[in-house]
């Protein structure tokens, strides 16, 4: 009886870690201060952080300078094409939130050879 109240507690414990978490999702404003623009190292920053399934990805930027966030396969990636993302905001205030485990790839549409790329895998 012990054991199986036990394995319960147990099982309660991981679900609510995992769902509710006392590890909650956390923000990373992509760029820290410098934000979403050209010639920004974001390899190196993503490298920098400890992003999870969950996390939200905020992208901070001008935009009268037309830049723009997209999530993209692939394929998309590496041809730098924006048509059919999985995500296009324009907004100057983009958030994504990482709810699928895997590689994740981001672009700002025309701006790839500006260095605004990079990808992460959660």
């Amino acid at each position: 009886m012990a054991s199986s109240t036990l394995k319960f507690m147990a099982l309660f414990l991981i679900l609510f870690d995992v769902g509710m978490g006392w590890g909650l999702a956390a923000e990373h404003t992509v760029g820290d201060q410098l934000g979403w623009r050209p010639l920004v190292n974001y390899y190196s920053w993503v490298r920098s952080k400890s992003i999870k399934l969950g996390d939200t990805l905020v992208f901070n930027y001008d935009t009268s300078k037309d830049y723009s966030v997209a999530e993209v396969t692939q394929y998309k990636f590496i041809a730098c094409n924006a048509t059919d993302a999985k995500f296009f905001d324009k907004s100057g205030n983009s958030r994504v939130t990482l709810s699928e485990a895997g590689q994740h790839y981001f672009m700002a549409e025309g701006h790839c050879f500006d260095q605004m790329v990079f990808s992460v895998l959660v």
